[in-house]
């Protein structure tokens, strides 16, 4: 099977399209449609997926900071403050404290808060606190292998010796009572966070993250790979059940037992959501999302094995080449343009909402199919093809209005074009076609008579009436013959017979009318100017006949001989003479005088002729 030029084409696009995706699948355009997906899916699907609700948050929040402020002062509290609340809370058996808050610095100026601190740990259990990695400087950093043995390093096979790292550790309390991890916030390419650590590889030091380093602690396993993609859970704004810290520290003051019991065995996460201590972190969920419930969506997924596992590259990449390929298909495969563009956008519709059924689907059983890339490239690849194709259909147009526009009105080829009767199938055939000859009686004698111009001018002006005629009343005008004009109904344009039949006898009484208004704005010498019309009904071969230079659309055979004899007979009779068998498949709509029969040349028999007359209503 030879493949046509267009069809070659289009397979090369396929695969320019395909090239191009597969290279540019990590790409910040496709990350950035993966991301847009996969965040609007999370934002849905997070109001109807439950938390753990032993993990609670007290949140130094914009209420605590300002009732606080009569006993603590302004921010940073002294750590008294925090000394008392976790004393309080060790009666009542919680699963662990965790802060997400840095003591990086030594109270200068209250060094007894930090004593006292340092003493309510010393008889504390599961206490965390927070560590940040920092970027190294040129020449700075110190060497990891120096760094204390409670910072929790961890050297693999892989490590370097020589290797330097940076963190802000927490100064402010004792070296025995550091359990500690990072609470580095991953950003993607667009800003936003999506997933958090489980270890930080430092030149294979291993420094684990701090809900990692909780979960540890708890002797629940830790996923073998750097990273987790978060399943966001819960509302927006407070995902996860919170306690303002004053209210804590109201009840600890207070000694109020049955407030603080409400934390008994829980997970206490204690990090500023005040907007005035800038932690907000852009997430799925929020754009300013307190940093701290970043960090109990981290725990929550590590603790309940509730992390995203994202689908293969290669299963995502063989879903795209799929889609890709399906939508060119439906180009390459379907005719009609406008066909072509409705069936992919159907296509494209089906394809969308399928894999975004799935990929929510997925999403509920932790399984993560990006599907934005995926999307992009299939209204690429429809943009891509539309364009092209669009512009075969404009070059289509635009060729068969040259070639069509000469035998048929523009519109009607325009119409012809979008329901696919002009394709070279539809063009040649043998049917049933009335042909219609209008002849200029006389013409020989009325050019010796005037000069070339004159002659050229009137053939013009009557011609561009009688064509104009032709086309209102949907016929096919086939060519013109010296002073002869041809025309014929019933191709391209398809319909019964008798309609082609009624409407050529229209045309021809119309033709006649308008002979007789322009034979009034002629000169008195050129008042003799008539014409001769004959119209008969037959099988004829019609399609695109000649040589590779000049191919015209016109019809061959007997029928198209007997018209031109029965014009030729219309002299010394009627204006307008049709044949017995145009006659009778119109007989419904006209009156018929019989002009008598008369031998043609070329035929044995005799043809009856008659002349049609419009009915009187």
């Amino acid at each position: 099977m030879i493949l046509s030029r267009v069809k070659i084409s289009s397979l090369l696009i396929v695969v320019f399209l395909i090239t191009s995706y597969l290279v540019a699948q990590q790409s910040k355009l496709f990350k950035t449609a993966d991301f847009a997906i996969f965040d609007r899916q999370s934002r849905y699907l997070a109001a109807q997926l439950d938390v753990d609700n032993d993990i609670v948050v007290i949140a130094i929040d914009d209420h605590s900071l300002k009732q606080m402020n009569a006993v603590a002062g302004r921010w940073v509290w002294p750590r008294t403050v925090h000394g008392q609340v976790i004393e309080a809370l060790q009666p009542f058996a919680l699963s662990a404290i965790v802060f997400d808050v840095l003591f990086a610095e030594q109270d200068i100026y209250r060094p007894d808060a930090d004593t006292y601190f340092n003493e309510i740990l010393a008889n504390s259990t599961g206490i965390y606190f927070a560590t940040l990695e920092q970027n190294l400087v040129a020449g700075g950093g110190v060497l990891l292998k120096d760094l204390p043995k409670e910072l929790g390093l961890i050297k693999t096979p892989l490590a370097h010796e020589n290797a330097k790292g940076s963190f802000i550790l927490p100064l402010a309390i004792n070296r025995q009572y550091w359990q500690l991890g990072s609470i580095n916030f991953n950003a993607s390419i667009d800003g936003v966070g999506r997933s958090y650590d489980v270890y930080r590889n430092l030149s294979g030091w291993h420094f684990p993250s701090l809900p990692a380093k909780l979960i540890g602690s708890l002797a629940l396993p830790l996923p073998e790979r750097q990273k987790i993609l978060l399943q966001w859970r819960g509302a927006a704004e407070k995902p996860y059940p919170t306690l303002s810290y004053v209210d804590v520290y109201q009840a600890v003051v207070n000694n109020n037992k049955d407030f603080l019991q409400q934390l008994s065995g829980k997970i206490v996460l204690i990090g500023a959501t005040a907007s005035g201590l800038y932690d907000a972190r852009a997430t799925p969920l929020s754009d300013q999302l307190p940093g701290v419930y970043m960090l109990a969506t981290a725990i929550d997924n590590l603790k309940n094995e509730q992390y995203l596992i994202p689908v293969s590259d290669f299963s995502q990449a063989v879903i795209g080449v799929m889609v890709i390929t399906l939508t060119c298909l439906v180009f390459i495969l379907v005719s009609g343009y406008v066909r072509q563009v409705g069936y992919t956008l159907l296509l494209m519709a089906a394809i969308s909402l399928i894999l975004t059924s799935i990929s929510t689907a997925l999403l509920k059983q932790q399984q993560l199919l990006f599907i934005g890339a995926i999307l992009l490239v299939m209204l690429v690849s429809f943009l891509i093809f539309s364009f092209f194709y669009g512009y075969l259909e404009y070059r289509r147009r635009q060729q068969a209005l040259a070639m069509f526009g000469r035998f048929l009105d523009p519109q009607v080829v325009y119409k012809l074009l979008e329901e696919g009767a002009l394709s070279p199938e539809q063009l040649n055939k043998k049917q049933t076609l009335t042909v219609l000859f209008s002849d200029i009686r006389n013409f020989t004698q009325l050019a010796e008579n005037s000069d070339a111009e004159a002659v050229v001018k009137l053939l013009n002006q009557y011609f561009n009436q009688q064509v104009a005629i032709i086309f209102q009343h949907h016929g096919t005008l086939d060519k013109f013959i010296g002073d002869c004009v041809m025309a014929f109904w019933g191709a391209p344009i398809q319909r019964k017979p008798e309609q082609d039949a009624v409407a050529a006898i229209n045309a021809a009484l119309a033709m006649e009318q308008e002979l007789l208004r322009f034979r009034k704005s002629l000169p008195t010498d050129l008042q003799s100017f008539d014409i001769g019309i004959g119209i008969h009904t037959g099988e004829c071969i019609v399609g695109m006949i000649g040589a590779d230079l000049r191919l015209d659309y016109t019809v061959i055979g007997d029928t198209v001989n007997l018209a031109s004899r029965i014009e030729g007979l219309t002299k010394n009779n009627a204006r307008i003479l049709v044949s017995e068998q145009t006659k009778k498949i119109s007989s419904h709509a006209f009156d018929f005088s019989y002009q008598g029969e008369h031998q043609v040349k070329g035929r044995q028999g005799k043809v009856h002729l008659y002349q049609p007359q419009r009915r009187d209503k």
